[in-house]
């Protein structure tokens, strides 16, 4: 009985919450929609969709709850991460508003069957959900473009070597990888075409990618441009910086990866073994130990 009031209670929440109408749109899906790259196909079915159809009933609202800054820097954050599934900042804020509703129903379900700290710590994992997953996505792409960087270097000064320009160099090597370092390199591209200059392009990149491998090739390649240092000795000796910082970052990973063996092992192995030799205990001496109690 208190589960179907639990429910009850929550349908009750979700039909109020969607009277509010004036309040779901923004007028700014049309146009997000046409920067998503997943197939409609892809987008309208599975959990996803609902949730988007649920999130929109509130986009407004949290639209006006995170402020023009806080949209602002979510959008860079977006950005940065390289639009993940195709993720907007619409689609962003329609699943986190989803989210929320989501675990206030749940909280709500679990006050009224008398667990009210399981419904909030469902509450506060749901809230933070989607910002979790868009900063995993951020991370995995900057460790990605710090794998890429150094076999892109080399291909690019063997492009260069061979006699091509640097704007047609990097458009050729473009052609045959994929990744995101190569749409960071498009990017470029695409900025210079419309009159930013190179200089300009690769700095945005920089703080784009916020990679400390790329911060030293976009250091080191205009610091060569300026010195006058021919591009093709330039790149070799940015390709090997940047295979040296990557090899330290993999010592670094792999050095504090030790103490966290060490941590599972002490947590599981050892209470695993210690419960074992108790009950081995217990078991040989049942017969002692059940004339003393």
């Amino acid at each position: 009985m208190a589960l179907l009031i639990g429910l009850a209670a929550a349908l009750v929440t979700v039909l109020g919450f969607s009277g509010a109408r004036m309040l779901r749109t923004t007028g700014l899906e049309e146009v997000e929609e046409g920067m998503r790259t997943t197939p409609v196909a892809q987008r309208e079915r599975g959990f996803g969709a609902f949730l988007d159809r649920l999130g929109s009933l509130f986009l407004g609202t949290t639209m006006r709850a995170y402020g023009p800054a806080r949209l602002r820097r979510l959008e860079e954050t977006i950005r940065r991460a390289g639009r993940p599934d195709g993720l907007t900042l619409t689609v962003y804020l329609r699943r986190q508003a989803a989210f929320v509703v989501i675990g206030v129903v749940g909280l709500v379900v679990f006050l009224l069957v008398g667990q009210p700290w399981t419904g909030l710590l469902l509450l506060l994992l749901l809230c933070g959900w989607m910002r979790l997953w868009l900063m995993s996505a951020g991370r995995r792409r900057q460790e990605q473009i710090d794998m890429e960087l150094p076999d892109f270097l080399d291909v690019l000064g063997v492009t260069v070597t061979a006699g091509l320009g640097f704007r047609q160099a990097v458009e050729r090597v473009c052609e045959f990888h994929t990744g995101p370092l190569a749409e960071e390199m498009r990017t470029v591209l695409q900025e210079m075409s419309v009159g930013i200059s190179r200089r300009q392009a690769f700095i945005a990149m920089r703080d784009r990618t916020r990679s400390d491998g790329v911060a030293a090739f976009v250091t080191a390649l205009l610091q060569a441009e300026e010195l006058g240092v021919p591009l093709s000795s330039a790149l070799d000796d940015i390709a090997s910086d940047v295979r040296k910082e990557h090899a330290q970052r993999v010592r670094q990973a792999a050095a504090k990866a030790a103490p966290k063996v060490s941590l599972v092992v002490t947590m599981t192995i050892v209470p695993g073994t210690l419960i074992l030799i108790g009950s081995s205990i217990l078991l040989a001496n049942r017969e002692v130990l059940s004339g003393i109690f």
